[in-house]
């Protein structure tokens, strides 16, 4: 297939008809210069800019009128995705901001820092409701079913709060931090990975540990993880080590040749995909119940973050400041999203994956309209 003839700094909305398979594109270009970042086309449909330096992280409500952004400059807030209006300035943290989320009805509002301050927000009423001052926090997450609401330390301690109660539970450490950790669909279990390489399956009622490696342990620190939507298999980074989630068995490992490591790894349990993106810039989507390779290509900016979409659409954002937008079953680049000038730090979609929210070290966060408009 023939190049395009657009270069980036032309590209507004690039169709599957002007570039050639993702398996052989180069994404060089001149986009890769720092001075093609003030003049790329800014895509995005609303852009929120109250926080002056890095955003860490973001998130849409469930009902996707909402978004709540964390950063560095030790604040998050909540904002109309409509307008870009802040409705809640959550206020009184010590660190940047490096987690915030919604809970499952969209009641509650939490917000982490880095030296361990959680803070839990009425959003209806706009009242700081529940507080928690600890060990340095490594990761934060809501369970999908009930107020309760999970963080892992760098102690290795996991945190099981009812929220606004506070009755909390702990699921011990063994001695190192916990750098990831996600609940299974049945809301039951737990499965976190650890800074030796170790992975525990917890059950959340008894607090009892269920299982943990005791062959394959990856040689390095789990810094994330994915889980399928049937909780049978769960895959890690950077080892990309497939696991069985029922007793821990490793079933594969999904490394090419040339990579020792991953830097972030993602299912697509419907159709049975899993990819998994590199600082090195390779990125990779594996047909994990044939065991293979189906696409594989090098972008020249390395991978910070995936996001999977309907129709097998993948988000890929990047160090360039770009989000390219991927079909997986054709193995082309549908368009690239740009409007950022430095890393993507993370990606969100609404419930219906018509919407992206980025966010960004340039001090942004970006809503974009997908294709699924």
């Amino acid at each position: 297939m023939e190049e395009p003839n657009e270069t980036f700094d032309d590209i507004e909305v690039v169709y599957l008809d002007e570039l050639e398979e993702i398996d052989d594109i180069d994404l060089n270009e001149d986009a890769q210069d720092e001075g093609d970042y003030a003049q790329a086309i800014d895509l995005a449909h609303l852009t929120f800019s109250k926080h002056p330096t890095s955003v860490f992280t973001g998130a849409f409500s469930r009902s996707g009128t909402l978004a709540v952004t964390g950063g560095e400059d030790d604040m998050g807030y909540v904002w109309s995705t409509e307008t870009g209006e802040v409705l809640l300035e959550c206020t009184g943290h010590k660190d940047s901001v490096v987690e915030a989320s919604f809970n499952f009805n969209d009641q509650f509002v939490a917000t982490g820092d880095m030296s361990g301050l959680i803070q839990v927000w009425d959003v209806h009423n706009k009242k700081l409701v529940w507080c928690y001052e600890g060990d340095d926090m490594e990761w934060l997450l809501w369970h999908h079913m009930a107020n309760v609401l999970i963080a892992g330390c760098q102690s290795g301690d996991i945190y099981v709060w009812q929220i606004p109660q506070g009755n909390c539970k702990v699921l011990p450490s063994h001695g190192t931090s916990t750098h990831s950790g996600k609940i299974l669909a049945d809301g039951k279990r737990l499965l976190a990975g650890y800074g030796d390489g170790q992975l525990r399956l917890w059950d959340l009622k008894s607090g009892e540990m269920s299982w943990q490696l005791t062959a394959n342990i990856p040689l390095l620190a789990i810094t994330s993880l994915d889980i399928t939507d049937d909780a049978n298999l769960c895959i890690v980074a950077p080892s990309a080590q497939l696991f069985k989630v029922a007793d821990g068995t490793q079933t594969a490992s999904y490394l090419t040749a040339d990579e020792t490591e991953v830097e972030v790894v993602a299912f697509n349990t419907e159709s049975g995909l899993l990819a998994t993106g590199a600082i090195s810039g390779k990125l990779c989507v594996w047909d994990y119940k044939k065991n293979n390779l189906r696409h594989e290509t090098k972008f020249d900016t390395s991978i910070t973050t995936i996001k999977w979409g309907v129709d097998d659409k993948m988000f890929v954002g990047c160090t360039d400041g770009c989000i390219y937008v991927c079909d997986t079953r054709s193995g082309t680049l549908v368009e690239v999203l740009t409007g950022h000038n430095a890393n993507i730090l993370s990606l969100s979609l609404t419930k219906d994956c018509t919407d992206l929210l980025s966010t960004s070290d340039d001090g942004t966060a970006k809503i974009f309209k997908t294709k699924s408009s």
